[in-house]
This record gives C-alpha cells, sequence and structure tokens, in this order.
C-alpha cells in the first residue's frame, strides 16, 4: 500500500519542468503587457501632438468645405489693450493682451519683433479653433498659442512609466523575478514624461522629430532599468 502511495505522487522531473515553465510564461506575459501599454502610450501621444495642430488643416468657418457638424477655423480681430516685457526668471517673455470680439480680454506671449510693431490699440489677427485663439498674426508676424493637452500628457505618461516598468521586468524575471527598481524608475519615467510631453505636443516640431525624441528616450531608460535589475 505505501508502495502504491508513493507512486502516486508527482514525479520529481514533473516539477523540475513546471518551474522553468510558469516562469518562462510569467515573463511573456509581462513583456507582452509591457509593449502593448507602450504602443497605447505612443498612440496617444500622436493623437494628442494632432490635436493640439488641428486647426492648421481645419477649414474657416463658412465656406463649403466646413460641412455642418466639422470642426471649422474663426477669423476674429482683436485689439491690444496692453503690453507688458516680463525679465523673471532669468529670460524675457513679451506679452500681448487682447481683447476680442465676442470674448473677455486675455494675455498672450508673443515674439520680440511681433511686440515692437505693436502698440496699444493695434488691430491683430486671431485664429479661433474650437473657441480657443490658437494664434495671433500682426504685419506678418505670427504667434501661435497652442492648446495645452494637460489630460493627454498625464495619460501619456502613465502609461509610459507603466510600459517600461512590465518590459523591464518581462527582460529580467527569468533571472532575478520581481524587483523594486523598475517600478522605482518608472515614476521618475512618468514626471519626465509629463513635462516632455506638454512641451513635444505643444512646440508642434515635425512628427518624426516629436515622437522620435521620446521614444528614444523611453527605450534608454527601460534599458537602463532593465541592465539595473539584471544585475541585481
Amino acid at each position: 500500500m505505501k508502495a502504491r502511495i508513493r507512486d502516486a505522487r508527482p514525479p520529481g522531473g514533473f516539477r523540475r519542468i513546471a518551474g522553468p515553465a510558469v516562469r518562462v510564461l510569467t515573463q511573456a506575459l509581462f513583456l507582452l503587457a509591457g509593449m502593448a501599454t507602450t504602443v497605447l502610450c505612443f498612440t496617444w501621444f500622436v493623437d494628442g501632438y494632432h490635436a493640439v495642430g488641428a486647426y492648421h488643416h481645419a477649414p474657416a468657418c463658412g465656406t463649403a468645405a466646413a460641412t455642418p457638424g466639422t470642426d471649422c477655423v474663426l477669423h476674429e480681430t482683436g485689439k491690444v489693450t496692453a503690453r507688458r516685457v516680463d525679465n523673471s526668471d532669468e529670460s524675457t517673455t513679451y506679452l500681448l493682451t487682447v481683447v476680442r470680439e465676442t470674448a473677455p480680454k486675455h494675455t498672450y506671449t508673443v515674439g520680440k519683433a511681433f511686440y515692437n510693431d505693436t502698440g496699444v490699440g493695434a488691430a491683430v489677427d486671431l485664429t479661433v479653433f474650437r473657441g480657443h485663439v490658437s494664434e495671433l498674426s500682426y504685419h506678418g508676424h505670427r504667434a501661435q498659442n497652442p492648446h495645452t493637452p494637460w489630460l493627454t500628457a498625464l495619460k501619456v505618461a502613465l502609461l509610459a512609466g507603466l510600459g517600461s516598468a512590465l518590459t523591464a521586468h518581462g527582460l529580467t524575471w527569468w533571472r532575478s523575478g520581481m524587483q523594486a527598481g523598475p517600478s522605482l524608475l518608472a515614476v521618475f519615467i512618468s514626471f519626465l514624461s509629463f513635462f516632455g510631453g506638454l512641451i513635444l505636443m505643444s512646440t508642434q516640431w515635425p512628427l518624426a522629430v516629436t515622437l522620435g525624441i521620446p521614444v528614444l528616450g523611453w527605450l534608454l531608460m527601460t534599458a537602463g532599468s532593465t541592465a539595473a535589475a539584471w544585475d541585481d
């Protein structure tokens, strides 16, 4: 009887195979989750970039291209009511306060040449998209005033950190299991991604440059996180 009970126990060979198989499966799941999260992160980043610059491609309101339900660009004239130069933070910022035809006054940042060529009472052209003044122009000068994608930048930052942590764990799970390093570095990556994403989406450089910078940064930081976890 005792011999039969002993024979019914799982053989040691099965346990030796099951352990590595579980580790490989766990590693694969971490990697797949990390890659999927990262792809979603950069997809939202590109969508945010296009949303900020959407007014460049929108039709003018009142034209045949501006069909019902389509976002369009409205052109208004605003009057400069105040001018100010801000020299704080070791930089010079040129500010114009403009009152619109259909909205309260607002202060905008412009370039030095734009500022010097205008005076109180000057009429500036305003490009309005979705109720937001996206651009000011005056006698050949242009100043962009892009919408700030706060919520999109936050979501992108959280996904960037999560994707980095999952990918690093997936690449090192077989050797070191769960390590605190990738998760801690993910917080730093999210912090940088939030502010970097805001700047890059708002600056509206060519898409190849705008996307290439964060992709390269993410790869470098994730590689560093993986190397640190691997050494531990």
